[in-house]
Parts: C-alpha cells; sequence; structure tokens
C-alpha cells in the first residue's frame, strides 16, 4: 500500500513563518500563519547588540498572533550586522598571511587612482584593510597550476602565528599565492596558526573565493575574516533567544543556515539590502512593473538597485565602503549616511 504525504499534512495546522529585517534604526518583523494571514510589527533596533533587538521582534510577533516559541516552522533573517561594521569602519585589528615576496600586495592594489591619473596630484590613498605592519610573509611558493616551486616554509609560518598571537591580533586573513589551484600551504598554514594561536579566528582565500587576482582574493578574505568575530557572536546570541535557528539571507537573495554562515560571513555583507531589493522586485512585479529603480532607506545606509523583468541584477564585482570584495551579490549602490 502506498501513501502520500503533503507538505501541508506533515506540519501543524498553528506553524508561523517569521521574517525578520535588522537594519540601524529599526528591526522589521513579517509573520505568516498556516492560513496566510500576514501580520506585521517593527521594534527599535538596538545597535549595542542586535540581538537584543532581534529576540525583541519575535516576542512581539509571536504576543500579536497569540503563538509560542514551538509554533515557528521558519525563520528568515535579513541583517546588516555585517554590513554597518563595515560601512562605519568599525574593523578589528586584523593580520594577514602572505606569500614571501608579496608583502605590498594591498598597498600596490590595482595601481589605479580614482578619476584618472590626472588626479595623482590630489588623491590621497585611503588607509588599507591591514597596515603594512601587520602583515607577515611566508616561505614556499606555487605556480599557477598549483605545481610546487618551493615548499612550504614551517618555520616562517610559526614566526607569523606567534607574531600575532604576541601581539594580540586574533583575525587572520591567510591569502597565498595560485592557493586557487592547490590550498595546501594555506591548509599547512591554519594548522599552524592552529596550534601556535588557538584563539585566533581565521579565514583562508582557498574557502573564501577560490579564483585568481591575489588583490581582489586578499581583500575578499580579510573582508571574511573582519566580520567573523561579530557576526558569529551575534548568530551565538540570536540563537540562544529563537526558537529556531534562522536562515541568514545572503547578498546574492538566496539563504544559507546560521552554522554555514558562521563558516563564511562574507556571504551576508549585503544580507539586509539583498532582502530589500527581493522585496521591492516582488512589489513592483506585482504591480505590473517588470523594470523598476529600487531605494531602500535605512538608518545607516540608503542603497539603490535595478530590477529588471521582475529580478534584481546579479554581479560578482561589488564594495562594501571603501573594501572591494568578489561574491554574487544583487547589483547595488550603496552608501552610509554621515
Amino acid at each position: 500500500e502506498i501513501y502520500t504525504l503533503s507538505l501541508h499534512d506533515a506540519l501543524p495546522i498553528s506553524i508561523h513563518r517569521i521574517g525578520i529585517d535588522t537594519g540601524g534604526t529599526f528591526t522589521d518583523v513579517v509573520a505568516l500563519d498556516a492560513d496566510g494571514a500576514l501580520v506585521t510589527t517593527k521594534t527599535p533596533s538596538t545597535p549595542a547588540d542586535p540581538a537584543a533587538g532581534f529576540a525583541d521582534g519575535v516576542a512581539k510577533v509571536l504576543a500579536l498572533l497569540g503563538a509560542e516559541p514551538d509554533d515557528v516552522a521558519a525563520l528568515c533573517h535579513g541583517t546588516t550586522v555585517a554590513t554597518n561594521r563595515l560601512l562605519e569602519d568599525r574593523i578589528d585589528d586584523l593580520g594577514l598571511v602572505t606569500t614571501e615576496g608579496f608583502g605590498a600586495i594591498l598597498e600596490i592594489a590595482r595601481q589605479s587612482v580614482p578619476d584618472g591619473y590626472g588626479n595623482s596630484y590630489f588623491w590621497v590613498k585611503p588607509p588599507r584593510i591591514v597596515p603594512a605592519h601587520r602583515v607577515r610573509t611566508v616561505g614556499g611558493r606555487l605556480d599557477h597550476t598549483g605545481a610546487e616551486l618551493r615548499p612550504f616554509d614551517e618555520d616562517s609560518a610559526v614566526a607569523a602565528a606567534r607574531f600575532f598571537r604576541d601581539a594580540g591580533i586574533d583575525a587572520i586573513g591567510v591569502c597565498l599565492l595560485h592557493s586557487y589551484a592547490d590550498p595546501s600551504h594555506e591548509l599547512a598554514m591554519r594548522d599552524v596558526l592552529a596550534r601556535e594561536h588557538p584563539d585566533a579566528v581565521v579565514s583562508l582565500s582557498c574557502e573564501v573565493l577560490r579564483e585568481y587576482r591575489e588583490y581582489e582574493r586578499s581583500v575578499t578574505t580579510l573582508v571574511d575574516a573582519a566580520v567573523k568575530p561579530a557576526m558569529n557572536g551575534y548568530l551565538a546570541r540570536i540563537a540562544e533567544r529563537a526558537a529556531s535557528r534562522p536562515l541568514v539571507m545572503k547578498s546574492n537573495g538566496g539563504v544559507l543556515s546560521a552554522e554555514e554562515v558562521a563558516r563564511q560571513p562574507i556571504t551576508t555583507v549585503l544580507s539586509g539590502p539583498a532582502a530589500g531589493a527581493l522585496g521591492a522586485a516582488f512589489v513592483a512585479s506585482r504591480s505590473g512593473h517588470g523594470s523598476v529603480v529600487t531605494l531602500d532607506g535605512g538608518g545607516t545606509s540608503t542603497d539603490v538597485a535595478v530590477v529588471l523583468d521582475g529580478e534584481p541584477t546579479l554581479t560578482t564585482e561589488g564594495s562594501i565602503g571603501r573594501h572591494p570584495v568578489k561574491i554574487p551579490m544583487i547589483d547595488k549602490i550603496g552608501r552610509a549616511h554621515v
């Protein structure tokens, strides 16, 4: 005998789905019950501890629904925790490990001057995400195919790890030459850091952005390392206060589990703005407008995106504040309020 079971049969009728968008000023909450009824509310955000505003929003919407935490089937979350940290330049001390001979990779960047080289006399190079004195190099070299030209030098790796430990630098990005072709040297560096500096939070470029172009790969990896402590702490706090582990909006409009976000928080640096663009696209398409310009004004930043034929445009080349990042994201222009 064959039985079929639908999702509606599997879930209790009282199940609710909640969406939460945490902004710089307000935390907005939307709840949808099994009958399709919609409840909305908002509560002030709590910048000192965004998890408190998150918990307040969940409690408020559950009270409006007359529901209990166990009645929540899904919890989706768009957050600006990582976004605001970068826009406001609230970046804790970072360290960079790179290949011997390439310690100036952040200083050289793309050798470009905004508005052309005629602006060279007036342009002041902005501070790098990691200043030169917190960059350490290690011996060893791969070629572009991943073939080993020189073996990984563990002695220099140990020296680098101990430097960061003694300096109290607990967030470290590792970007070794051509690790996109073979990650073995970066994995060896992580093992050294785990042994010599176990308190460090480490991001490897072979896991964050496995593509060529060393400058973009380095900065993207460092951005991941920069937001990882704050995002991991935030996710741990909301997990304690939520009825279920939330799904977090990615910068490209998809969602990830909290566990996956903790491993690669850079995927959420445009989480809140992506949710706004998707919501605007949905409303516009239902109103008979396939292509629109969206504007999402929040307490910290204002974001503008273009929707074409009902879908926000996507890119893999963008920036958060002054930091170029190379990840899949909704194509938008964001400006911090001053």
